[in-house]
């Protein structure tokens, strides 16, 4: 198998990868979510995407890339300092509910980016 073959191939495992991610996520999503964003009572970013019962499954998820973004990024901290003290206060014991999909979705981008500029860089497209 060649290298063009194996990075072609790579696509596959991607998408499974990603669609996996994409169903924890609508798991934490559905019965967690409740519970971690009640930690964020005065973050205007968690509370500008909070949803009522009936939300779509897309927009939970969206909902819980906020959080995601608050927990990992000091950018986002700093355009919500009234997340700041929550953030630190947040229970390790839900942190991993909302860290893993989410560094699990920056590998599956740059793995697909990766896929992409080896495709232009051969010139397949």
């Amino acid at each position: 198998m060649s290298l063009d073959q194996f990075i072609g191939l790579s696509g596959i495992p991607l998408f499974v990868l990603f669609f996996l991610n994409y169903c924890f996520s609508a798991y934490v999503a559905t019965y967690k979510l409740e519970e971690i964003q009640s930690h964020f009572s005065n973050s205007r970013f968690v509370a500008s995407h909070r949803g009522q019962k009936h939300t779509p499954m897309v927009f939970k998820v969206g909902n819980l890339e906020v959080v995601y973004a608050l927990l990992v990024s000091k950018f986002f901290r700093k355009m919500d300092p009234e997340s700041i003290e929550e953030v630190i206060n947040f229970p390790k014991k839900l942190r991993p509910w909302v860290i893993i999909p989410g560094h699990i979705n920056a590998v599956c981008l740059v793995w697909f980016f990766a896929i992409l500029v080896w495709v232009n860089i051969k010139g397949y497209l």
